[in-house]
């Protein structure tokens, strides 16, 4: 069974984990790694914060959400 993660920040958990985007409005998702975003907004950054600031690359729209999600198990 998977552990819950506690990610407030970009920066907790160490950075390690994905975080899933999914547009509100047309649902286009897409997966990315804290790093990505942590080099534009700041590690300090709230993911509620980056959540404002994201815009769909498929319609353009800001009604993203994050979620973040473990990495895989080898």
């Amino acid at each position: 069974m998977a552990r819950k993660l506690k990610v407030e920040k970009l920066n907790d958990e160490g950075g390690v984990y994905s975080l899933v985007i999914t547009c509100g409005a047309c649902g286009h998702n897409r997966t990315t790694e804290p790093h990505a975003l942590g080099k534009l907004c700041g590690w300090q950054a709230k993911l509620v914060d980056v959540e404002k600031r994201m815009r769909c690359s498929k319609c353009g729209k800001k009604q993203c959400s994050l979620r973040a999600i473990p990495p895989p198990r080898r």
